[in-house]
């Protein structure tokens, strides 16, 4: 297990980042961050929730532009991430991720490049989506790293269930983590979201692996 300290923590600084569109989403990359990441299943949401959460987001940041100050990026985050969020531990769509078999490619996945492109934090694997930690190694937009994780797992998972035709959905979300204490209420969202949402231990695959060690 790895231990996390301040130490691996830059400074957050606007000057620094640089903020990416991918969809309408805003995607922010920061030097040396480590990030909280949630990737879904395309069929997690209906078009049309889809939709309006996407007029929403428009509408919000266009009176909103980067940088934001903390408060700012607060604020949309209890807007719309934990909005989906919510969504997501319905378990609405197909959840085809209750398959052990399943989880089990999506994990083959995170690991592959674990130790290369990114380190890998504590991760769950829910019915209708995934919730990571991950430290990119280069100073890369997440999507970048995410990219191979989606596309190898979706190629072997419809494999597996005779389908065709993207597994996830194209967007993820993304947060920077900016501190020990930030962490830790993370990795603590990570580890009780399935029993947030009241799932079985045979629907979920959860590991911890970074340790937080104050200094």
């Amino acid at each position: 297990m790895k231990v996390v300290t301040s130490a691996d923590f830059a400074p957050f600084d606007w000057e620094a980042v640089q903020t990416t569109y991918r969809g309408r989403l805003p995607h922010l990359t920061h030097p040396d961050a480590i990030y909280f990441v949630t990737f879904r299943l395309g069929d997690s949401v209906p078009l049309e929730v889809s939709r309006r959460w996407s007029e929403e987001r428009s509408d919000w940041l266009q009176y909103n532009p980067t940088p934001w100050t903390e408060d700012i990026e607060k604020e949309y985050h209890r807007r719309f991430t934990m909005t989906m969020e919510r969504y997501l531990d319905a378990s609405h769509g197909s959840c085809l991720l209750r398959d052990l078999k399943l989880r089990e490619e999506i994990i083959r996945s995170l690991y592959h490049d674990d130790g290369t492109l990114y380190e890998l934090g504590d991760w769950v694997i829910m019915p209708n989506h995934v919730h990571v930690l991950m430290k990119p190694m280069a100073e890369k937009p997440v999507s970048t790293v995410l990219g191979p994780i989606k596309g190898a797992s979706s190629r072997r998972i419809n494999q597996l269930t005779n389908r065709r035709g993207s597994l996830w959905m194209d967007e993820s979300f993304d947060h920077v983590v900016r501190s020990l204490n930030s962490l830790r209420k993370f990795q603590q969202y990570i580890s009780n979201n399935p029993q947030k949402a009241r799932l079985t231990e045979q629907e979920y695959t959860f590991e911890q692996r970074w340790l937080i060690q104050e200094k």
